[in-house]
């Protein structure tokens, strides 16, 4: 049987016909333009800008209130009553000039009645706090179910519980019980609702218990204590905040900044050999960035090790 073959060859100079998609058929889809790109995320950005102005908001509030628990708990003094006032004449501020950082800025950080200097820790505070909330809502709030909130939540309360602890230890030296047990209590209960439980328990142990040994050997070669018990109450708060492998990096990340910055102190003499340095703040410095970026310094580091 003899078949006719189609001669495929073209010639040279033959135009070649364009591909038009037939009826009942699907086009490629077009490329999107930068335009369409860019409309798209300026959409995007818009939607956010609300909610986390709105979040901003709150972090400036939360921020004046822990203001005034780093001010009052270690004078052991009602967080309720009397009203805010000023240190120094007494006045109670009227709810105008106790706007955060705005009303400082108008005041001009002096006090309305007798024009005492009011301290920059304030302002500084309320906008850290700011800060600190829109971060978490940009990086953990991804949608509306229970689990994302309930994260971000956690989140929240974290930040709110590290700062006051940050700001009265680095005057006063001390942290205070109802931060601590606070933290704990927190980290395992937000640990149990967002099956998260397990990691938290391993966390506030291995926190406990390091710095337990810590304190130990530093009372037993040093003849003094390295740690104090409210360094370990906060070691394993934040352990159940964290879960064991954060708490693990955050940990060792505390222990190369205190290293670091104990060795300027004592390199400009701005501290002796023989004076004491608060460890909260460099724990409290190592779990915000543990909690922000912890998951990738961890990917990475495994990345070079694996």
């Amino acid at each position: 049987m003899v078949c006719c073959q189609r001669n495929e060859r073209e010639e040279p100079n033959e135009p070649k016909e364009p591909n038009i998609p037939s009826a009942g058929l699907t086009a490629s889809p077009k490329p999107v333009r930068y335009k369409e790109q860019s409309e798209f995320s300026l959409k995007q950005a818009k939607t956010l800008t609300i909610p986390a102005l709105f979040i901003l908001a709150i972090g400036l509030a939360i921020g004046s209130f822990l203001n005034v628990c780093i001010y009052r708990i270690p004078r052991g003094e009602s967080l309720l009553y009397p009203a805010s006032h000023c240190p120094i004449c007494q006045t109670p501020i009227k709810w105008y000039d106790n706007i955060p950082v705005i009303s400082y800025l108008l005041l001009r950080g002096r006090c309305r009645k007798c024009s005492s200097p009011i301290s920059l820790r304030y302002p500084l505070i309320e906008v850290l706090t700011g800060l600190l909330f829109l971060l978490t809502f940009y990086f953990y709030f991804s949608s509306l179910s229970l689990s994302s909130f309930l994260l971000f939540i956690k989140n929240l309360l974290f930040i709110s519980l590290l700062i006051p602890i940050l700001f009265i230890d680095l005057k006063e030296q001390i942290i205070p019980n109802r931060f601590s047990y606070t933290l704990l209590a927190g980290g395992l209960i937000f640990g149990f609702l967002t099956r998260f439980f397990l990691p938290a328990v391993l966390g506030a142990g291995i926190g406990a218990g390091l710095f337990l040994i810590i304190l130990f050997l530093g009372s037993l070669f040093l003849k003094e204590a390295g740690m104090g018990m409210g360094d370990v109450k906060l070691a394993a708060g934040m352990g159940a905040f964290l879960g064991w492998k954060l708490a693990l990096l955050c940990f060792f990340l505390s222990f190369l900044l205190g290293a670091v910055i104990a060795t300027i102190l004592l390199v400009t003499h701005l501290k002796g050999r023989r004076d004491r340095i608060p460890f909260a703040p460099f724990l409290v410095g190592a779990g915000f960035i543990c909690l922000f970026f912890g998951e990738h310094l961890l990917d990475f580091y495994f990345g070079l090790v694996w």
